[in-house]
């Protein structure tokens, strides 16, 4: 199955483009888990596992933002693979790795996330060209997310600025990763974060199959309505990802933590719908309906 079909099937399956960041910050665990004696690792396979125990019927994904376990040290991957063997089969997983380095360092990184650990995807920067993201586009049931326009304030140093013919450098990026992705057998998608909505419609325009990874709504305040419209003819499937806005502890809330997650899983996925409504309809050929 490729990438693609997979991302497809499972967006169906599930019903919803929500994908669940797990970011097992040590000062933003619910008190509950930090009053136990627990050791940091110990801590974050327990958040972690609590939390896709209450989003596993309402998220389509799980990104794994790699630097909260390469924190932990020696650990590490311990952790890492306690948390990916509580994920149901069938979820797409994305490492959040950020890597971007010369080919053969990067074949390295594809051999560990993509063979070793078994992720589906991985993000990557694109910013040395290129070339450096092909070791990871040989496989048809593996995708890159490459960091095309994102939600921080700094975007506007670099990817927000004009680049030759084109308004920004984001959507010059767009239109070089369509023209790389059809050479290759990977899936190659674009990150694109949800509070870049003065500048992102024609990011998408450029790149209007590409398979998107979305952050910013929730915790960063990227507006769903404006994501709304500009998907509505996008082909290609978003993933938007949650990870605050789902997993920090409300300590005015009378409610368990976990509670909280489920309660939040469901407010997130209502916020939604009007989203994943787009995808789940019958593919067209042309405009939204899961063309990946």
């Amino acid at each position: 199955m490729t990438y693609s079909s997979k991302l497809q099937a499972v967006v169906h399956g599930s019903r919803t483009v929500l994908c669940a960041g797990l970011d097992p910050v040590p000062e933003l665990l619910p008190p509950e888990l930090r009053s136990q004696g627990l050791s940091e690792s110990e801590m974050a396979v327990t958040f972690c596992r609590r939390l896709i125990e209450q989003t596993k019927t309402g998220v389509a994904a799980y990104k794994i933002n790699i630097a909260y376990f390469e924190a932990l040290g020696v650990d590490a991957f311990y952790v890492l693979n306690d948390v990916l063997d509580a994920i149901p089969s069938g979820k797409i997983l994305i490492a959040d790795a950020k890597r971007g380095d010369v080919p053969h360092t990067n074949t390295r990184y594809k051999e560990a996330y993509f063979d070793r650990l078994g992720f589906d995807a991985i993000t990557l920067s694109p910013f040395m060209g290129m070339d450096t993201l092909l070791p990871f586009l040989q496989d048809p049931d593996r995708a890159v997310y490459a960091l095309t326009l994102t939600s921080n304030p700094g975007a506007a140093d670099i990817m927000t600025r004009t680049f030759g013919e084109f308004a920004t450098l984001s959507e010059y990026l767009a239109a070089l990763m369509q023209k790389t992705a059809q050479q290759h057998p990977g899936t190659l998608g674009m990150v694109i974060g949800a509070t870049q909505s003065a500048v992102y419609g024609p990011v998408m325009k450029a790149n209007p199959g590409a398979p998107l990874l979305i952050p910013g709504v929730g915790a960063q305040g990227g507006s769903v309505t404006e994501l709304a419209h500009h998907l509505r003819y996008h082909e290609g499937i978003p993933l938007i990802n949650v990870s605050r806005g789902l997993a920090t502890y409300d300590k005015g809330n009378p409610n368990t933590w976990e509670v909280q997650v489920a309660s939040n899983t469901d407010q997130f996925n209502k916020l939604l719908e009007p989203i994943s409504k787009y995808y789940l309809q019958p593919p067209t050929g042309s405009g939204h309906g899961g063309q990946a």
